[in-house]
């Protein structure tokens, strides 16, 4: 009885500061100007040779944001970042590399280190701590300051750009972005299911001549329509993509995009897209789809290195099944997305394995992920704590998927980056060096 007449109470409350929010339409997130943007034929960056190396950064919410970017400071640190070309990213990946295509950060390699000392870049510092800003309370904030968007996902969509805004993306748009590393933040686009990629190089919307993309939905959705081909317009915001590869309904999202039918204008069209996660939550495939097409002076690609960042969560079907309550929705969303993501993992498999039969490159995925880590000391900010490396693989797995992360789990996913990326260096140098990458260490 109370219950109910505090949830009444509320209800009436937020209609009468949000001025009837709850009847109100959704928002259209971006309206494309024909006079504002013209089709892309220049911006692919040039490619190094015939090499393609790429990072590829998954969603995970928060935890991926911190591990994606002490991964990318092992990497910077062994001279890999300075011959990646792509950089592509979901979900909370995009956090990370959003904020390094952006900024930069510059390694601890490019020091001296007086007497072989250990030295951390400050730059990096500042990047690692970004990424364990409290998005969640941030974007909550927002929502009690504009009760608008209480009654609407795509509307709370936009307190998560504001927050990303405020944060470090400082209003930066697709024009703002070097030419080099190039940034894919994904999505899927909910209408025809087909992935949907940000991206300030073009991507063409023409027939793929590489099976089996033939098939429409399995072939990358971007702003190029056919006949038109085009990066992500200049003017759209890079929190607003960012945004929406995390965004994930009915929490976020999804978002609206008001595009014509064809390049030649006509009726209008509305892109629904959301969380790439329900695709691929890695970004690898969005990777080999760009390599497969590229071309570096009239050449194809063939080299294609990956290294792949998994942070990830997934669960055996055997431990859903011994769960009594499986609280997707309130506990644990990005479970869903491993749910759906399984399916779609297999038929990647087996189509991405006959795309590489028959491109004539050689494809090169070094997959790292979090759960692989072996760390057997707890870190201060997780005292009194104990146990050890078992019982650390254990609490690393339980890891939530949110936007918020203590300080304790932050600091576990950077030493965990800082293990599986720095094992996989040391194990795979050898094939690294041959294939051309110089590491400096």
């Amino acid at each position: 009885m109370i219950r109910g007449l505090i949830f009444t109470v509320l209800v009436v409350a937020a209609l009468q500061t949000s001025g009837c929010a709850f009847l109100r339409a959704d928002r259209i997130h971006y309206t494309w100007d024909s006079e504002a943007d013209i089709p892309c034929a220049t911006c692919a960056p040039v490619q190094n040779d015939t090499d393609f190396v790429g990072v590829a950064l998954s969603g995970g919410g928060a935890r991926a944001s911190v591990f994606g970017a002490a991964a990318l400071e092992v990497l910077a640190d062994a001279g890999v970042m300075e011959q990646v070309t792509h950089i592509s990213s979901v979900s909370g990946g995009g956090f990370a590399s959003s904020y390094y295509v952006l900024y930069r950060p510059t390694p601890c390699a490019a020091f001296v280190r007086p007497g072989g000392e250990l030295c951390r870049s400050e730059s990096f510092t500042t990047f690692n701590q970004a990424m364990r800003h409290n998005f969640l309370t941030d974007m909550t904030l927002r929502q009690v300051a504009r009760p608008n968007r209480f009654s609407s996902p795509t509307r709370r969509l936009s307190s998560l750009q504001d927050a990303l805004d405020t944060q470090f993306i400082n209003g930066a748009t697709f024009g703002d972005l070097p030419p080099s590393p190039v940034l894919l933040a994904n999505g899927a686009r909910y209408d025809d299911a087909r992935r949907f990629v940000f991206s300030n190089a073009k991507i063409s919307e023409g027939q793929s001549n590489i099976e089996p993309f033939t098939e429409q939905t399995l072939r990358t959705a971007s702003f190029s329509l056919p006949g038109c081909t085009r990066a992500t317009p200049k003017d759209f915001s890079v929190a607003l993509a960012i945004a929406i590869s995390a965004g994930f309904p009915p929490l976020l999202g999804p978002a609206a995009i008001e595009m014509p039918m064809s390049c030649a204008g006509g009726s209008t069209n509305y892109w629904h897209l959301g969380d790439g996660g329900i695709l691929d939550n890695t970004g690898v495939e969005t990777l080999e789809d760009f390599a497969l097409h590229a071309s570096t002076n009239a050449r194809p690609v063939k080299r294609v290195v990956i290294f792949s960042m998994d942070a990830g969560r997934s669960t055996s079907a055997d431990a859903m099944m011994q769960t009594r309550n499986l609280k997707l929705w309130t506990s644990d969303p990005g479970r869903v997305v491993d749910i759906v993501g399984k399916r779609a993992s297999a038929y990647r498999e087996i189509a991405i394995s006959r795309m590489y039969e028959k491109s004539g490159a050689s494809f090169h995925v070094l997959k790292m992920r979090y759960t692989d880590a072996r760390i057997d000391t707890w870190p201060a900010s997780c005292e009194p704590r104990t146990g050890g490396v078992d019982v650390i693989a254990q609490h690393l797995a339980q890891i939530p998927t949110n936007l918020r992360i203590t300080e304790c789990d932050a600091d576990l996913m950077e030493l965990a980056a800082q293990d599986v990326v720095g094992r996989a260096l040391t194990e795979n140098r050898a094939l690294l060096q041959d294939l051309g990458l110089v590491l400096s260490r």
